[in-house]
């Protein structure tokens, strides 16, 4: 089922979000399961929104590309959707 996962990285950056995007943007792409990626800068850090087509494929990437590159512990909070429009 597709999953929204959505993270605030406390304390990053934005310097620091676009050096590590850098390096995984176009892995990510081509990542099986992908679909889309958010991200924007806040007062708290750096908000990051995806859709994936499974939990599980998120939680690969996240895991296995992601998580070694941050500074700070994530747990993205993951929700499954039940309606999503593209135009």
């Amino acid at each position: 089922m597709a999953t929204l996962t959505y993270s605030t990285v406390s304390g990053l950056k934005r310097e620091q979000y676009d050096q590590i995007a850098a390096v995984l943007i176009d892995k990510l792409k081509s990542t099986p399961g992908f679909v889309s990626h958010y991200a924007w800068e806040s007062e708290s850090g750096i908000n990051v929104v995806e859709i994936w087509d499974s939990a599980e494929q998120h939680d690969d990437w996240f895991d296995n590309n992601v998580r070694p590159h941050l500074p700070v512990e994530v747990t993205p909070q993951k929700h499954e959707l039940i309606n999503a429009v593209t135009a």
